[in-house]
């Protein structure tokens, strides 16, 4: 009799936890969830460009506690600086393990997107080591560099995953190799390329000039041995080479007749990048005001964003047979291993 009252009861009250474990995550969530941790991100590259600018690098001297036996922050202006870019370090690691969860718990679960949310813990996992030897090597400017590069590489994996966590397009079902339905010409995607390498170089030369520059994290830090207006003039000069390829790629999206979707986004794109360049003069003629640097920091880790997405909506390029594919279906077309087309439904 004890035996036979005890089952049933075990068995109402595992079903609320197997349900729970069950659980698969809806798309529409695991798309918001995508785009939060990409917000984060953002906010990550923002907070811990103020911690360099506002001298604050080693406002806690050892890493993962502030001191030594305590992980708090006293209530000094550069320790608090550095424990609240830490909280947020926090907040974005806890939504990258959400993230990969929720990637291995999605509705309709996709291999591409796991490796993309597994490609965001190795990001951050690098990040953590990284900025802490960074903090044990007193600020190495190589080191800070490397620290930035690193979050923009996150940052862009971020923005892939977002996008196609949304893009129906690759929700192909097993078995099926799906044809993309082709945005953009040949020329304007190997100028979108283009734009990725040279958007990436002068990412890179910026951290050169900010490690030839005053604002070095903390008094005393060690510096490249660059003269700094030559590696600012030499990013200036990339950064116009840049903003003249953009332009080239507005007049080539109306010479080829590309949709409107993509000539807005590259509005925006323009903007944005009329708006880094400007902010950019701005700085360096006004002494290099450390909130016009802020602005220039997040508009850069903005403009990433608008680069990579940009590239994505690109599509592959026009090819013969790529516009036969379209042709036979205008909306979405999956073809089957044999090779048959099938018209799907949006």
């Amino acid at each position: 009799m004890l035996e036979a009252s005890v089952v049933p009861t075990l068995d109402s009250r595992s079903g609320p936890v197997r349900r729970l474990l069950t659980a698969r995550v809806p798309e529409r969530r695991f798309r918001q969830l995508s785009l939060l941790t990409l917000i984060s991100l953002v906010v990550l590259i923002g907070s811990g460009g103020w911690v360099r600018l506002s001298e604050s690098g080693l406002g806690c001297p050892t890493w993962p506690n502030c001191y030594a036996n305590r992980v708090v922050a006293h209530d000094t202006y550069h320790a608090l600086i550095e424990f609240v870019n830490r909280c947020v370090i926090t907040t974005v690691g806890v939504l990258i393990v959400l993230m990969l969860i929720a990637a291995l718990r999605r509705r309709n679960p996709r291999r591409d997107l796991v490796w993309l949310s597994a490609g965001l813990i190795a990001g951050y996992v690098g990040e953590a080591v990284l900025g802490g030897i960074t903090v044990l090597l007193k600020l190495a400017p190589e080191l800070v560099a490397a620290h930035l590069i690193l979050a923009m590489l996150v940052l862009a994996d971020a923005v892939i995953l977002h996008w196609r966590a949304g893009d129906a397009r690759w929700a192909a079902a097993p078995g099926e190799v799906e044809a993309r339905v082709p945005r953009a010409g040949v020329e304007v995607r190997r100028l979108g390329q283009l734009l990725l390498a040279v958007t990436a170089t002068v990412i890179v030369l910026g951290t050169v000039a900010t490690g030839s520059g005053p604002h070095a994290g903390s008094p005393g830090t060690p510096r490249f041995g660059f003269n700094f207006t030559q590696t600012v003039e030499l990013h200036a000069i990339v950064g116009m080479f840049l903003f003249g390829l953009v332009i080239a790629i507005f007049f080539t999206l109306r010479a080829t007749d590309a949709p409107r979707r993509l000539r807005s986004m590259h509005l925006g794109l323009v903007g944005l990048m009329a708006l880094q360049g400007t902010i950019g003069y701005v700085q360096y003629f006004t002494k290099l005001q450390i909130d016009l640097v802020e602005v220039h920091i997040v508009t850069a880790a903005l403009l990433v964003v608008a680069v990579v997405r940009f590239n994505l909506e690109l599509g592959r390029p026009r090819t013969p047979e790529a516009e036969t594919v379209s042709a036979v279906s205008p909306a979405r077309t999956l073809l089957s291993p044999q090779g048959s087309p099938q018209s799907v439904s949006q």
